[in-house]
């Protein structure tokens, strides 16, 4: 007899997750459509060397388009389904093969890019594309959770599966290794940790949040009770994982917030102490509760001692810190004004 327990569960599923379901002929499609695409053949090696060559240049070079276009290409999207829907089935062999090939792709492109890293210029660690994933706050997880659902469910769909290049883009799993390899290869072990971070919680997210797809869509799991539990234990601990991930990404969040609000006061202030100005570049660093703030400024006029005095005692104010500012002056030269008669 159904007890009220069940039938609440039951109501629940029929509204929240029925629209999900999809038919038993399609889910072997596209179980197998996941394993042959997650397969790590010659072809999906070869997808995985050029993309990486492609994203790591692009980073070089700081061209979002070329970037976009290495993405494209990664199959690593595959190997993090195949994984997804291994949880949900239970397969702990599949899941071996998936980590394994993910194992694998990760780190052929991380060779790549430490060789392309050792002959790219200094100046490659300063491109917006670089910086942008040295420094993942937790917004880049919410996005990375949303790719991760919608990837599997334009592939569990049949009539959208073109958006899958879309769901590649968002969830970005390469540049962060190619900003690892970058970033040993010029010896910056802060920014390939900030890479890291990005790439794990990716991955994680992506992981997860596909898995809950394929959960929703009701794929058959395992008839065992084994094999029950063994799933729910899988469930479990991606569910931790994605938590761990989520402290670094707080404090790295919050660092960034922190930081922007002192650009912004540093920008005000100067805007006022040295009227007519345009400040083009605010970079601060702090040592021992000492801020050094480096201000390029465009500025027709000369800055005197006064002014640069009044900054540093307002900015010390603001701030609630000793301030040493260091002011880079580009001079601007009204040329019209010498070519009137």
């Amino acid at each position: 007899m159904e007890t009220s327990k069940d039938k609440i569960k039951d109501d629940i599923v029929e509204k929240y997750m029925d629209p999900f379901h999809i038919n038993k002929k399609r889910q072997e499609k596209v179980y197998s459509e996941i394993r042959e695409n997650a397969k790590g053949d010659f072809d999906f090696f070869v997808l995985t060397i050029f993309s990486g060559i492609i994203i790591t240049l692009g980073l070089v070079v700081n061209s979002s388009a070329v970037v976009i276009g290495g993405m494209l290409l990664a199959p690593l999207v595959w190997p993090i389904l195949s994984l997804s829907i291994a949880i949900i089935k239970g397969r702990s062999r599949l899941i071996q093969d998936s980590v394994f090939t993910l194992l694998r792709s990760t780190s052929l492109i991380f060779v790549i890019a430490l060789f392309l890293g050792f002959i790219s210029p200094d100046y490659a660690l300063q491109g917006s594309e670089f910086l942008s994933r040295t420094s993942p706050t937790i917004f880049e997880l919410f996005i990375a959770l949303a790719a991760g659902f919608i990837g599997a469910f334009v592939i569990a769909y049949p009539k959208i599966g073109a958006a899958i290049a879309g769901v590649v883009i968002a969830a970005a799993i390469v540049p962060p290794i190619a900003v690892m390899g970058i970033s040993i290869a010029h010896g910056n072990l802060g920014m390939a940790g900030g890479a890291f971070i990005l790439f794990m919680s990716n991955l994680i997210a992506v992981t997860f949040s596909s898995s809950i797809l394929f959960l929703v869509a009701r794929f058959k799991g395992p008839s065992s009770e084994k094999g029950q539990e063994r799933r729910k234990n899988n469930i479990r601990w991606t569910l931790v994982l994605l938590f761990v991930m989520t402290i670094p990404l707080f404090l790295i969040t919050g660092k960034v917030v922190k930081e922007n609000n002192q650009q912004n006061i540093v920008r005000e202030v100067a805007k006022v102490i040295i009227p007519d100005s345009n400040i083009t570049n605010v970079k601060i660093s702090e040592k021992n509760n000492i801020s050094t703030i480096n201000i390029t400024i465009q500025y027709s006029g000369d800055l005197t001692e006064r002014q640069i005095n009044e900054l540093k005692d307002i900015l010390s104010v603001r701030m609630d810190k000793i301030v040493v500012p260091r002011i880079t002056v580009v001079p601007i030269i009204k040329t019209w004004e010498n070519t009137k008669q």
